[in-house]
């Protein structure tokens, strides 16, 4: 079986960190539409829109965040939202 590959994933707001940990994939609301995030893309700056925040987590868990807006940086296999 083929090793997963893996994301590091980071959800604050300014009152202090929501997520931190590795993922296999995080679903993001755009704002020009939904997207999927996995290893290795590429960098990217988007904003979001009002939504869910779909995390899957290694152990092919999920994990759900509600947001009203925020913004998206994808830099060396690292995403970071701010909400």
């Amino acid at each position: 079986m083929a090793e997963q590959k893996l994301l590091k994933l980071t959800i604050s707001r300014v009152d202090g960190p929501i997520f931190n940990g590795d993922v296999t994939a995080v679903s993001v609301p755009g704002v020009e539409g939904d997207m999927q995030i996995l290893a290795n893309h590429s960098s990217l700056i988007s904003p979001l829109k009002k939504g869910k925040v779909v995390i899957k987590k290694a152990d092919d868990a999920t994990e759900e965040h509600e947001i009203e807006s925020g913004t998206l940086e994808i830099s060396n296999n690292h995403a970071t939202i701010l909400i």
